[in-house]
């Protein structure tokens, strides 16, 4: 039989303010930026969604940091699909302290988990579930109280114009905030704020900073490939570029000759990260985040919204 979800229940006094990040992904130096960031302090809840310390550049180092954050009682630490230990690098009882986090954090006003629900019903789900639940926010009921979810880059929520900031569906009470650290080329590190019912966000990533010489007004954005509908055939390469028509619209699209790759379960060529249409508006002065160069254009992001900006 599957095994039950673990439930912490927590009671958040509404004169506080609430600090959740997912997905940190063994970026502690990052992570520790984003607290900085918010200031976060004592006074503050903080709230991790899993996947703690797995994929990145400071696995190790990640792991201790968060399990020293989960002495205070300030913070409360979800399981991720990630953070099933096994890890050489974790001793005995590390892994057991990764066996004993909750799959879901439950408060009078907010649910925190992984990945996803399949209903209200929390005491019937299984732990799995909590853990790892593709493209929850598209196919999840309506909830009774919000549900604060990471595991999936919100930018695969994003057809038309990728934006890797939270998303907050008012209708399914749904927020989601993982910004695709380390998975995504593009990804940043969210911090949801919620705090006497308002939301806001603060974010940090590791990519250089370029400062725009040119002006240009924003075009496009009918297209941004996700990871569901990836599949492209090349038509024409130019250098480190390519044409490919998107199979699904039949859209033609210039894409990065490196993020181009062949599925092996269908043949089927794929594109994802750096695949949209989309031209970002910028002013000269502006200061981005350089994604990569080519020589007439760079991939870059501007408070979270990524795209193309000639140069």
């Amino acid at each position: 039989m599957a095994e039950l979800a673990k439930i912490k229940r927590i009671s958040i006094p509404k004169e506080k303010r609430v600090i959740c990040v997912s997905d940190i992904h063994g970026e502690l130096d990052l992570f520790k930026t984003l607290l900085d960031n918010t200031g976060f302090c004592d006074d503050d809840i903080l709230v991790l969604l899993g996947d703690l310390y797995t994929k990145g550049s400071q696995c190790r180092e990640a792991f201790k940091f968060c399990v020293e954050l989960s002495e205070k009682p300030n913070v409360h630490i979800l399981r991720g699909n990630a953070d099933w230990g096994g890890d050489d690098f974790l001793s005995e009882r590390e892994n057991r302290w990764l066996d004993d986090l909750p799959d879901i954090i439950d408060s009078e006003e907010f649910t925190f988990v992984h990945s996803g629900l399949n209903s209200n019903k929390l005491d019937e789900h299984k732990a799995a579930t909590c853990e790892k639940y593709d493209n929850f926010m598209e196919t999840a009921p309506v909830f009774d109280k919000w549900v604060v979810v990471g595991h999936w880059p919100v930018a695969m929520y994003c057809h038309n114009i990728p934006n890797s900031n939270p998303i907050v569906n008012k209708e399914k009470r749904i927020i989601a905030i993982d910004g695709g650290n380390v998975l995504k080329t593009d990804g940043q590190l969210n911090a949801f704020i919620i705090r006497d019912g308002r939301f806001s966000h603060v974010s940090a990533d590791s990519l250089p900073i370029y400062k725009i010489a040119k002006a240009q007004e924003e075009s496009g954005g009918s297209l941004s490939v996700t990871w569901l509908d990836r599949f492209v055939e090349v038509t024409e390469e130019r250098g480190q570029l390519c044409y490919v028509k998107h199979l699904q619209t039949s859209e033609i699209l210039v894409v990065p000759k490196s993020q181009i790759w062949a599925d092996r379960n269908n043949g089927k060529t794929c594109i994802c990260d750096m695949a949209t249409n989309y031209h970002l508006p910028c002013t000269v002065g502006d200061t981005v985040s350089l994604v990569e160069a080519f020589p007439d254009r760079i991939y870059a992001k501007k408070d979270g919204v990524s795209g193309w900006i000639r140069i």
